[in-house]
């Protein structure tokens, strides 16, 4: 039996989230603006929303035991690609939302594959 489905993507695992912490630790004040740190495997995202006037912008940083080429693609609910870019150097990477709703986070790591489900941005 053949599968067309898409390759497989490993689920991120989310092990931090900011708007879960007490405001004393918080390292920011913005409205909307979260922290959340994910864990695939022996790899670490720190992915943060920050507002930046009427803008929304998810920054991220991939760290990972040694140095590789990646991607990170914004999708929609329904799968649609929205935004895609490469991993610079040290593993970062930034994201313009287009709109408040709910995406998905994929990224591509050489030839490993995981996504972030549940990206909310209000």
């Amino acid at each position: 039996m053949m599968n067309d489905a898409k390759p497989h993507h490993r689920e991120a695992i989310l092990i931090m989230d900011s708007r879960d912490a007490l405001s004393a630790v918080r390292s920011h004040n913005l409205n909307g603006s979260w922290s959340r740190l994910y864990k695939v495997d022996k790899h670490y995202l720190d992915l943060s929303l920050k507002l930046e006037g009427t803008q929304a912008h998810l920054i991220g940083k991939l760290v990972t035991p040694t140095q590789s080429k990646g991607s990170a693609r914004l999708t929609a609910y329904d799968g649609s690609l929205l935004r895609e870019v490469e991993l610079n150097a040290s593993g970062m990477f930034r994201l313009p939302v287009p709109a408040a709703g709910v995406y998905h986070l994929e990224m591509s790591l050489d030839e490993q594959q995981f996504v972030v489900r549940s990206v909310d941005v209000y």
